[in-house]
């Protein structure tokens, strides 16, 4: 157990995972804002080659609940998250917390995410956190209490809580989407099995999305960034998901294939480098039609910035 103020009941014991892919230089910081309000923390490094052994070694040594997965390769962000799943099965935990590298999370990430499940009445399975994109300078949902929630479709991976048990009984997160759309498939299938996703209303961490290079539109801000690799995994999956889950969540399918089409016509006009972006889309939307699943197998697009 940590040593924190307010640990944890044994019925919120939290095991949190980040996916490490070449961190950067503030990457610990962040990590020693998380250790004090989780009881296990599991870091898998899907880094070429393995880089946060040597940079986390004090801090493995010094804080015995942290464990590092090195891969040595880069096997996804779905097969990352399993293997948190997995230690946290061993472990006993029931929740376990998902984040990405980058995201900044308050000190009260875990006592915010706990409060809103106790308040929710729907039992929820997946918890999201509310966050602050430092970019736009908003929110995700209107700003609340931490008593406060909205039951959503889908939530993004960082900051959620996720119930174990069932994490495991629907089969955890989908690894042959390799990365983009892990986390809105697996908050659509948690509903498929009858279970509820909600957000918090009180901001529980600072979260940009896409890279911070996009254009910037009139009320709409900066809007995200892609290299065309991720276009690719985007166009594939969200294709892959929609095929998958239309008939179950019509609207948000409808809305999902909105918002992909509308990105292709902004992508055109606006982005950089927009013909080889346009190429990725296009060998996504092909693979995804065929269901060519796993990494990608188009040398040409990893090659492309």
């Amino acid at each position: 157990m940590t040593d924190n103020a307010q640990a944890p009941s044994a019925a919120n014991s939290i095991c949190a995972v980040v996916v490490a892919y070449f961190p950067d230089q503030d990457f610990e910081e962040r990590l020693q804002t998380l250790l004090p309000q989780v009881d296990a923390l599991v870091v898998v490094d899907n880094t070429p080659g393995g880089c946060c052994a040597l940079r986390l070694k004090n801090l493995a040594v010094c804080e015995k609940h942290v464990s590092i997965v090195e891969n040595r390769i880069n096997v996804g962000i779905a097969t990352a998250l399993n293997k948190g799943l997995e230690l946290a099965l061993e472990l006993g935990s029931n929740w376990l917390l998902t984040l990405d590298q980058d995201t900044q999370c308050y000190s009260d990430i875990v006592e915010t995410l706990l409060w809103t499940k106790a308040a929710c009445h729907l039992e929820p399975a997946v918890i999201g956190g509310n966050y602050l994109d430092p970019r736009s300078g908003k929110t995700k949902v209107p700003e609340g209490r931490s008593d406060e929630w909205l039951e959503q479709k889908t939530v993004i991976t960082s900051g959620c809580l996720v119930d174990v048990v069932m994490a495991s009984h629907i089969g955890g997160f989908r690894e042959d989407y390799f990365i983009d759309q892990v986390d809105h498939e697996f908050c659509l299938r948690m509903r498929a099995h009858g279970q509820h996703v909600v957000i918090s209303r009180k901001t529980v961490m600072k979260h940009s999305v896409g890279e911070p290079s996009g254009p910037r539109l009139p009320l709409l801000g900066v809007m995200p960034s892609h290299s065309p690799l991720r276009k690719y995994y985007i166009t594939r999956n969200s294709l892959i998901t929609v095929a998958d889950y239309w008939r179950q969540e019509p609207q948000w399918c409808a809305r999902r294939l909105l918002r992909l089409f509308l990105g292709l016509i902004l992508m055109l006009v606006l982005e950089k480098h927009g013909t080889s972006k346009t190429l990725a889309f296009g060998a996504g939307f092909l693979d995804g039609l065929q269901r060519r699943m796993g990494p990608c197998k188009r040398q040409w697009i990893e090659h492309q910035h």
